[in-house]
């Protein structure tokens, strides 16, 4: 007697071809679909990490200098910002006025990424250019540079960044002693990017990033 063969026997089930898996071709194109994806994916988020460290020193930094410049408005005084070559890498705002010796409690403190060097101006790329953009067309100003531990940023009680002078009972930095403008650069040691804080005369703090061949505003 011949054997009736169902619909069933014929055409498995969704469920019982599920149930065979996956074959080893299927596998393999999944595994070098994975590795495409990575491969592209991996570099592109590893740039994004070096920008955002880079970013964030120039932010930061920023931060603290107009920290240092309200204050100063506040309580009436000059107050002055130290890079702190670390390890690990700092700067902070001398409110207690101790001439940069070291971060004491109430100073105003922030961190700089281990990826993150401030490099002197004399090493850093484009300073022609960018002094044209923050300074007034033909001035002959020399900008000061608080990229090194040795010349902090100063902001006097006015809200002006000043060079103190000394007087009798000790230092003032006021508008007295001229126009004064600072620069500080920071530079990725992994992708070799550079940023760069700037604060003009008239007090104005302002971040730019190096393009290879221009600085623009951030």
């Amino acid at each position: 007697m011949k054997k009736r063969i169902s619909q069933r026997d014929e055409y498995p089930s969704r469920s019982d071809r599920c149930k065979a898996g996956f074959t080893m071709v299927e596998l393999l194109m999944v595994v070098v679909v994975v590795l495409i994806v990575a491969g592209i994916a991996v570099p592109n988020i590893m740039n994004f990490m070096h920008a955002a460290r880079l970013r964030g020193a120039g932010t930061d930094f920023s931060s603290l200098l107009q920290t240092a410049r309200v204050r100063a408005v506040q309580d009436d005084r000059f107050y002055s910002t130290y890079i702190i070559a670390g390890p690990p890498q700092q700067a902070y705002v001398d409110v207690t006025a101790n001439g940069g010796t070291g971060v004491v409690a109430g100073d105003p403190l922030i961190g700089i990424s281990f990826e993150v060097t401030p490099v002197a101006a004399a090493n850093a790329p484009g300073t022609a250019n960018l002094q044209g953009q923050f300074l007034p067309t033909g001035s002959g100003l020399t900008v000061k540079d608080g990229s090194t531990t040795g010349t902090p940023v100063i902001f006097g009680p006015r809200g002006l960044p000043c060079t103190t002078q000394s007087a009798s009972g000790g230092n003032v930095c006021d508008s007295a002693g001229g126009a004064t403008a600072f620069w500080i650069f920071f530079q990725d040691n992994s992708t070799q990017a550079w940023e760069a804080i700037t604060v003009s005369p008239a007090g104005r703090i302002q971040k730019w990033q190096y393009g290879g061949s221009a600085w623009t505003k951030l």
